[in-house]
C-alpha cells in the first residue's frame, strides 16, 4: 500500500494473495481495537455522532488529533474511528 509497482512487473499471484491475507488480519485487529475504543467512549457517555450536524465536530476533531503528526502517535484508533463516523454520515457505507 505504501510503494507501487510503477514498472508494470508482473507479480507473483501468491505473493499477493499473501500480502492479502496480511492486510486482512491487520485490518481485523484494527477493528477489533476500534471496537474497544468505541465500546469505552460509550460507556462514558459519548454519542451523536450518528447526527448529521455532529458531521463538522468529527471532522475537527479528526483534524486536530491527527495534525501533529508526533502528538498523533498513539491515536490512530481515535483518528480511524472518527474517520469512519464521517465516511457513515456521509453516505459512503452501506
Amino acid at each position: 500500500m505504501i510503494d507501487k509497482n510503477w514498472q508494470g512487473i508482473t507479480q507473483d499471484p501468491r505473493r499477493v494473495d499473501q500480502e492479502i491475507v496480511r492486510l486482512n488480519e491487520v485490518v481485523d485487529e484494527f477493528a477489533q481495537a476500534m471496537k474497544l475504543k468505541l465500546a469505552q467512549k460509550a460507556r462514558e457517555g459519548w454519542s451523536g455522532w450518528d447526527k448529521p450536524e455532529s458531521s463538522i465536530k468529527i471532522w475537527n476533531a479528526m483534524l486536530a488529533q491527527g495534525a501533529a503528526v508526533p502528538l498523533a502517535k498513539g491515536q490512530e484508533v481515535d483518528i480511524a474511528n472518527l474517520a469512519m463516523m464521517l465516511w457513515k454520515l456521509n453516505g459512503s457505507a452501506g
